[in-house]
């Protein structure tokens, strides 16, 4: 029996996470959570309450998260995190953390397990999306990490380039996909009564977040898309909060004078990953540049247009037209989509059993702090 904690800020790590937690959990009593960030805050959904639904056990909160998003509040964020996670470490004593994905304060994480002397367990390392700084904080964690999970055989040649042993990495492909897969979605008519919406238009689904390394663009960026999705007046257009990064106060504040100028356009702090995924299926279009927009809509077919560089690098599905920021672009992206019959994707991130193995592997690994670097 190991004491494993498992860290999640945000609705997105959770989404990806929750089936590896609850597998866990199942095999592993000493099985503990971490939740932080975004899930504690009002103003992006409050979605620990999401978490408490799914009776996930052992829960330790530790908030952070205040009103700022300049580089300077991003920054206390980070020290923060480490701080949080240091207090937890030495609390609880786990054995190992296991950690996904590429946010800033889940950096502040692994170097806390780093300086603590945990072992920690990296999933989605590998990848590489040029327009974020999420690049260099995902490699990091790669590089503190002692076990690694990437979604893909690319993904897993890449850590191996980075220097990680091969034996410390496996690829039991995407949680994302794995979890459409086996989830049962929500009805149009369980979705009209949860939203309150009468969904008799065809469905845009949008979620923009900020492009953390193109400084001060997030404004024209933004109101380049919102004056694209103002033609479409004869659609349903549902827009979901950014991540809590740099600029996203900039974001949000334009998108909420667009909603209160429009009566087809609903803005969400969260919405929820079941309902979110059941959206996305029923939609006839995801536009933004969303991660969940290059790994899950695969599994639906449904047409995506991507927006900017935020998510360059990553495998891209047929399903996915990608463009700059330009109106004229994003309007010709769009047209593409009418030509376009929706038929399920083959999803490059899928495999059978994907939890349950990540789940296993944490629980039987033998961890060592010592890393030597592999030459090839």
């Amino acid at each position: 029996m190991k004491k494993i904690l498992f860290i999640s800020s945000s609705r997105a790590d959770y989404g990806l996470l929750r089936e590896v937690i609850i597998e866990t959990q199942k095999l592993n009593k000493e099985t503990y959570l971490l939740v932080t960030g975004s899930h504690l805050s009002k103003k992006f959904g409050k979605t620990i309450n999401e978490i408490k639904k799914d009776k996930i056990k052992n829960i330790i909160t530790r908030k952070f998260l205040s009103n700022g998003f300049h580089d300077f509040d991003i920054s206390k964020y980070v020290s923060k995190s480490i701080e949080i996670t240091a207090e937890v470490i030495k609390k609880k004593l786990p054995e190992v953390i296991v950690i996904l994905g590429d946010r800033y304060e889940l950096l502040g994480s692994a170097i806390a397990a780093m300086t603590s002397r945990v072992p920690i367990a990296h999933i989605h390392g590998g990848e590489v999306t040029h327009g974020a700084y999420d690049d260099s904080i995902r490699h990091s964690i790669s590089k503190l990490a002692h076990l690694h999970f990437p979604i893909h055989h690319e993904y897993k040649k890449r850590l191996i380039q980075l220097g990680e042993k091969p034996n410390t990495i496996f690829n039991y492909g995407g949680l994302g996909a794995h979890s459409i897969s086996k989830t049962k979605l929500l009805t149009k008519r369980k979705l009209e009564n949860l939203l309150k919406i009468t969904l008799d238009k065809k469905i845009i689904l949008v979620t923009f977040h900020p492009v953390t390394l193109e400084k001060n663009e997030s404004k024209s960026q933004i109101l380049n898309l919102i004056k694209f999705l103002n033609t479409l007046d004869d659609k349903i257009i549902l827009i979901t909060s950014s991540n809590f990064d740099n600029e996203a106060n900039i974001l949000k504040r334009e998108i909420l004078n667009f909603v209160k100028k429009k009566k087809n356009v609903y803005f969400f702090n969260s919405l929820g990953h079941k309902t979110y995924i059941s959206l996305m299926k029923l939609a006839y279009a995801v536009i933004g540049n969303s991660s969940s927009g290059i790994l899950e809509t695969p599994s639906f077919g449904t047409s995506t247009i991507n927006i900017g560089v935020r998510q360059d690098g990553r495998i891209m599905s047929s399903n996915i037209i990608s463009c700059s920021y330009n109106y004229n672009l994003i309007k010709k992206a769009f047209n593409k989509i009418k030509s376009k019959s929706k038929k399920k994707a083959l999803s490059p991130f899928f495999k059978e059993g994907t939890p349950l193995n990540i789940a296993k592997k944490i629980i039987s690994f033998k961890y060592s702090l010592i890393k030597k670097f592999h030459n090839i």
